[in-house]
């Protein structure tokens, strides 16, 4: 019963986060979705913890697995808007690449600084 509730703590904590972010974007008027907010609210304190809690990783697993259904809607929007998308291709393929090398590069700085000192 007890990790019934731990794994239902963390599930709120992560519609929580998001609910933070949207506020805070909202009452501070940034120019970014309050999920990517709530989002970096987690990682910052995943990181600042140094690990995953068990309950929440029970909650998160799942979701990862099926990463591709959360795609659909984006698939569907350039389905929808493929017109616009021709007219600025060549700003859509430069923001894609760019954003695509950029996270590869994180990636790898990320995974650098991680693996430091560890033996192979």
């Amino acid at each position: 019963m007890f990790k019934w509730f731990q794994t239902v703590v963390a599930a709120l904590a992560l519609a929580g986060l998001q609910w933070l972010g949207d506020a805070l974007v909202a009452f501070l008027g940034w120019p970014l979705p309050g999920s990517l907010l709530g989002l970096l609210i987690l990682f910052g304190a995943l990181a600042w913890r140094g690990s995953v809690p068990q309950s929440l990783e029970v909650v998160t697993a799942p979701l990862l697995r099926h990463l591709m259904l959360f795609l659909i809607p984006s698939v569907a929007a350039v389905g929808l808007y493929g017109g616009l998308l021709s007219q600025h291709l060549l700003v859509f393929v430069l923001a894609a690449t760019g954003v695509t090398a950029l996270t590869i590069a994180a990636t790898g700085w990320t995974l650098h600084r991680l693996m430091r000192g560890r033996q192979p």
